[in-house]
């Protein structure tokens, strides 16, 4: 037999071949593995506020969060009994705060932001877990020192704020703290300067700065009065309005993703147009 009639007999049988005409119909009628590049999104998404207000005692910063929509409190420290406000009864331990949470996370309700007042008061509960899981009597004492304690507390932190990250797809996720002055040495100044900072443990603020969108520093707006222009020193002039900082500035940690003006008056309202108006852009 030539080579002319072999080719055409294993051409008849290719063509013949049911096998390779199956391969085919499946392999068209498979679907495409998605790639990558199919999540990649350029819009902005609109979410709810999640932030942290903190200013000196006194200043409102309860009252300002009682007038988001529909709150409910997680009160970790006294201070709500002049408020007609919905509120848990105040945690006695770490324990006591995560089954408040896990009955907002998996039981039905009307709400629409979680306040946590105060992060200080939920610090405390952290250390006393630590003290628990260490049987230790101080946080200093934990793990034999060295600041050991206070890295735990950072670890507990971080798996609350993850909680709380995920709660704030849903909810208005407002942090309430108190305020203090710390000294803040500036690498790019060549002396230190007093600054307003949240009231938690550097280690612990650190990550809650990072996670949330909004860091507010609300306080009473004040002028310094000269006697005259060349006076170093004047008198403090406190006004009564209330002012809320949202960028960071000499003496004040601040900031926010929505190019908020700063200062600008402490009222929920103008928070909420100033953030609808950034997504309507």
């Amino acid at each position: 037999m030539n080579d002319d009639t072999n080719s055409g007999n294993a051409a008849v049988l290719e063509e013949a071949n049911p096998f390779t005409e199956r391969a085919a119909v499946e392999a068209a009628a498979k679907p495409k593995k998605a790639s990558i590049l199919s999540q990649i999104t350029t819009r902005k998404r609109r979410r709810p506020v999640f932030g942290i207000l903190y200013g000196p005692p006194g200043i409102g910063k309860s009252t300002f969060a009682a007038q988001a929509p529909d709150p409910i409190f997680i009160q970790c420290e006294r201070g709500l009994d002049q408020i007609t406000i919905d509120r848990f009864p105040q945690p006695k331990t770490l324990a006591d705060y995560k089954l408040q949470i896990q009955a907002l996370v998996n039981e039905e309700h009307d709400y629409k932001t979680i306040v946590i007042d105060t992060l200080d008061g939920l610090e405390l509960l952290i250390w006393d877990e630590v003290c628990r899981i260490g049987k230790c009597d101080s946080i200093e004492s934990y793990g034999g020192g060295w600041a050991k304690g206070y890295v735990k507390a950072r670890e507990i932190w971080t798996k609350i704020m993850e909680r709380l990250v995920d709660m704030s797809e849903k909810y208005n996720v407002l942090l309430v703290a108190h305020a203090h002055v710390k000294s803040f040495s500036d690498p790019t100044l060549s002396a230190p300067y007093d600054q307003w900072k949240i009231r938690l443990n550097d280690k612990s603020s650190e990550i809650l700065f990072q996670m949330v969108d909004l860091v507010l520093f609300a306080n009473v707006a004040k002028t310094i009065d000269k006697d005259n222009a060349r006076s170093r020193k004047g008198r403090a002039i406190i006004g009564e309005d209330r002012e809320m900082w949202t960028q960071p500035s000499t003496g004040i940690e601040a900031k926010n993703r929505f190019g908020l003006p700063n200062p600008m008056p402490f009222e929920w309202e103008t928070l909420q147009t100033a953030i609808n108006a950034f997504y309507d852009k």
